[in-house]
């Protein structure tokens, strides 16, 4: 398996965020895209906002609507549960991903051995 590296300097977008380029990208208003995903134009802005998350199943019907990969789309979604769960706790949170990535065979912490 080939290694993946990656760099520190990428910018990190929110989910929220990246749902509001997708939609705007494809030059959806706001209601479209929430009626395409049977909710309300409220919920999916608290989303775009980061205010509110999503269901699987919400997302799911929006990733078919943008045409971007479902896995994709779901894994987002947990980052950003995940950031918000842990965002008072950044030394732990990083440390677990970090373990992940380990465990993933992404990332090989220095002195391990391969």
């Amino acid at each position: 398996m080939s290694r993946q590296y990656y760099s520190k300097k990428i910018k990190s977008v929110t989910f929220g965020q990246w749902l509001r380029d997708l939609r705007e990208a494809m030059d959806l208003p706001l209601r479209a895209a929430a009626a395409a995903a049977d909710m309300d134009q409220a919920s999916l802005s608290k989303a775009e906002l980061g205010q509110r998350l999503l269901t699987k199943e919400q997302v799911s019907k929006l990733a078919k609507l943008y045409k971007v990969n479902k896995t994709d789309a779901e894994a987002r979604l947990m980052v950003e549960k995940f950031r918000q769960a842990e965002e008072k706790n950044p030394a732990a949170a990083r440390h677990a991903l970090l373990l992940l990535a380990e465990e993933a065979g992404l990332y090989y912490a220095a002195g391990a051995k391969s």
